[in-house]
């Protein structure tokens, strides 16, 4: 939800600064089931709890503003900044950010 509202008030602030954005702006999520309720609003009993927020992404996916990606839990970047994880994916994620082994300088 939040990466949704920064991602929406970037594109309005580019976009007063002339550096209007193309096409919808790429978030990637690993929950399929979020994905397909977003993009298919269809109402069952599963989904009538949802909270109005939710509703804010359904509208921008919606308009074309957003675009909800799948991508594999193994393949999160995001992961080494929230939590711990194993060597080999904390390399993968490593490389996948850019980082430097500090031994190979």
């Amino acid at each position: 939800m939040f990466c949704v509202c920064h991602a929406i008030w970037l594109r309005n602030l580019l976009s007063k600064m002339m550096l209007k954005q193309a096409g919808a702006t790429m978030i990637h999520v690993e929950n399929k089931s979020a994905i397909e309720l977003a993009k298919n609003p269809v109402n069952h009993e599963r989904s009538k709890h949802i909270d109005v927020r939710f509703h804010f992404i359904r509208d921008h996916v919606k308009g074309g503003n957003v675009e909800l990606v799948h991508v594999a839990s193994q393949d999160q970047v995001a992961d080494i900044f929230t939590k711990p994880l194993p060597k080999e994916l904390l390399d993968k994620c490593k490389k996948m950010i850019g980082m430097m082994d500090g031994r190979s300088i």
